[in-house]
């Protein structure tokens, strides 16, 4: 379980960080009786198979309102996160509404808001929001960012180690709508994944030969991948056409752009290979764990439809689910997700590609249903806040002394589990270069503390770990 922890893989889905106790499986119910314990499976991911309108978001809508105001109910104390984002503002502009036409209270919004003018700074987009539809909402500066602050208190509620280095942000949020006495708060935690952003399409485009499809999305959404067009464009050649076409494209591509130079192609080095204890890798089998669970298998990755099922029953999500749970639990709040709502996910899932990605924009039924509904401004928006700078910047203005004490001074705790020379030389690196810290290095630190910290925790409590 450590292993797979430090590799960012819940792949056992019983299994905890202590012995001899174990986790209900997501989706399943279990039954005790004198003679023996009962697992059932309640629930498996479908595509639905129920008649729906003729254009798909006239149907995303209806489903998409119903569960919003479903999970409205029972409580007059409901509030909102609101990131900027289009599936937050989604939430909060239809929950919004819904309360206006019922004529309840304004809305109770919460957003974490970044230095203004920062690569962070979503308030342009929160503002929309807010101002659209006049809700009433909360602006929770981040400031000095401190990711290991609470952490004593953080690793006694989530019982052991987790995957989210933001969480004390979220927990600022929990602690907040609970001050303003909000008991329900709806999250748009998981839409990128229900709704799906459509990568998948692109290998299916290829992969049934629909190069000219192809061309047209990656040109729309070059920008949005990080990559040159031409390059991109090749790359699937490479992967999916024949080899007559790749030589033909490429003379072609050589005559009217001149000489195309490619950059030469390795084997990706998997982001755990460099932090895991060679001997706790083999003798966990983690290689095999990672290949098993986090690559998606060829016969997957060439349908969008396999692809997007792929995704939403991966371990992360049911693990996304407990840390959340837990934290929100220790503020006396209940979050709600409208977009895991069962019929809306079987609807997504039925969705053919171009729905889930169309001229460059992921998710594209949503913005559809949308229209008239989001201000323009986040309905078509591409970009998406990455935190990376900001927990680089709060690891190490606000925790150098301790990361020096726990990866560098006083390791022996985690000697067994991490490998503590590239461990230190991705910190002696970040410390040098903070600007040029990439996520990967980011995962290294932080999960190296956030072992130390928990294993400190059991031996200072004696935890039967």
């Amino acid at each position: 379980q450590i292993s797979g922890c430090l590799a960012g893989l819940p792949d056992d889905p019983q299994s905890t960080l202590y012995a001899e106790i174990f986790r209900l499986p997501a989706r399943h119910s279990m039954t005790v009786t004198n003679n023996q314990v009962v697992l059932s499976r309640y629930w498996e991911i479908e595509p639905s198979q129920r008649p729906q309108r003729s254009d798909a978001a006239d149907e995303f809508l209806h489903l998409f309102a119903r569960s919003v105001e479903n999970r409205m109910r029972g409580t007059p104390s409901v509030g909102a996160m609101l990131s900027g984002g289009l599936d937050s503002s989604s939430i909060a502009c239809m929950a919004g509404l819904q309360a206006a036409a019922t004529q309840k209270p304004k809305l109770k919004t919460f957003s974490l808001v970044f230095e203004r003018g920062s690569s962070m700074d979503e308030r342009p987009f929160i503002d929309a929001v807010l101002e659209q539809y006049g809700l009433d909402g909360t602006l929770i500066a981040v400031g000095d960012y401190a990711p290991f602050a609470e952490f004593d208190r953080i690793l006694e509620e989530q019982e052991g180690t987790f995957l989210a280095p933001g969480l004390s942000l979220t927990r600022s949020v929990y602690r907040t709508a609970s001050a303003k006495g909000v008991t329900v708060l709806l999250d748009g935690h998981g839409g990128d994944e229900v709704v799906s952003q459509g990568h998948g399409y692109l290998h299916e485009l290829a992969h049934r030969g629909r190069w000219l499809e192809l061309w047209r999305e990656l040109h729309s959404a070059a920008n949005t991948y990080g990559d040159g067009m031409l390059p991109l464009y090749f790359k699937f050649l490479a992967a999916y056409g024949p080899a007559w076409r790749i030589a033909r494209m490429r003379a072609k591509a050589r005559r009217l752009l001149g000489k195309l130079r490619r950059r030469p192609s390795h084997a990706p080095r998997v982001a755990w290979a460099g932090l895991v204890n060679p001997g706790l890798a083999r003798r966990t089998d983690l290689a095999e764990r990672f290949h098993r669970a986090a690559f998606m298998p060829a016969n997957v990755s060439t349908s969008e439809a396999l692809t997007h099922r792929w995704l939403l029953s991966t371990g992360l999500v049911p693990h996304a689910f407990e840390v959340l749970d837990k934290a929100a639990a220790n503020f006396g709040i209940e979050p709600r997700y409208p977009f895991w709502d069962k019929p809306l996910v079987e609807f997504c899932l039925a969705l053919p590609g171009e729905e889930k990605l169309r001229n460059g924009f992921g998710r594209h039924v949503l913005r559809r249903a949308m229209e008239g509904v989001l201000p323009p401004a986040v309905q078509w928006r591409r970009d998406k806040i990455d935190f990376t700078a900001s927990l680089v910047k709060g690891m190490i203005v606000n925790h150098r002394d301790l990361l020096d004490r726990l990866l560098v001074s006083d390791n022996d705790l985690i000697a067994p589990y991490v490998n503590l020379p590239e461990v230190n030389a991705v910190y002696a690196r970040m410390l040098q270069r903070p600007e040029q810290a990439t996520l990967p290095d980011v995962q290294h630190i932080w999960r190296s503390a956030s072992l130390s910290l928990w294993l400190r925790q059991v031996q200072q409590h004696g935890s039967p770990a």
